[in-house]
């Protein structure tokens, strides 16, 4: 019920590394995970979905520009209900010398019923000029005019989240063979489909 998971990737020259993490039903989870890219041009993507109702998740995604022309792109997606506690920290550091290093990172966190908490930390350290870096949080409810758009094609409010996770996945993924398999088993489906069916009894409870 209680799972601690470490990964420590090192990326020589060329390499590339993907990562895709969907998180739930865990009382608590503490996921951490270092890229360190070594080599000229290593790529390192990281994309997470947390699944939280009533249980504790948290997430560490550390980074380490090395070499010149490496990109790193770190993204999350919580969504969460009742009493559960959330928390994304995303640290990258670009190291003198990585000339053109491209680092994005983008975390989001969306309260689904009851009261979670929703802690989302970017952070990057640049210590190169040459280099294009974006970070940003958001934690809050899906914008009124997402929320009308989805009405109007006939989704309740919380598909219209469901939609999110399945866009993060989508976004981040460059293997369509992988995502569609994820989502042709139906355990995707069904972990959001709990993840859904708890914020309602929470909303209504």
């Amino acid at each position: 019920d209680q799972v601690a998971h470490h990964i420590h990737a090192r990326l020589d020259p060329h390499a590339r590394y993907e990562q895709a993490l969907v998180a739930t039903d865990a009382p608590y989870h503490l996921q951490r995970t270092t890229l360190d890219l070594q080599g000229h041009h290593a790529t390192a993507h990281a994309a997470s979905l947390l699944l939280a109702a009533g249980q504790a998740l948290e997430q560490q995604v550390r980074t380490v520009h090395h070499a010149a022309h490496t990109t790193s792109q770190v993204e999350a997606l919580a969504l969460a209900s009742g009493g559960a506690r959330v928390v994304a920290n995303a640290h990258t550091r670009i190291a003198p010398g990585a000339d053109e290093a491209a680092v994005r990172q983008r975390l989001t966190g969306i309260p689904l019923a009851g009261q979670p908490r929703l802690v989302l930390r970017p952070h990057l350290e640049i210590l190169h000029d040459q280099v294009q870096a974006a970070h940003g949080a958001t934690w809050g409810a899906l914008p009124e005019e997402a929320l009308f758009y989805a009405r109007q094609r006939g989704l309740d409010d919380v598909r219209a989240r469901a939609l999110m996770a399945h866009a993060l996945l989508e976004r981040c993924l460059d293997h369509p063979e992988l995502l569609a398999t994820w989502l042709d088993s139906g355990w995707l489906a069904q972990a959001i489909a709990r993840q859904l069916a708890s914020a309602q009894e929470v909303h209504h409870g």
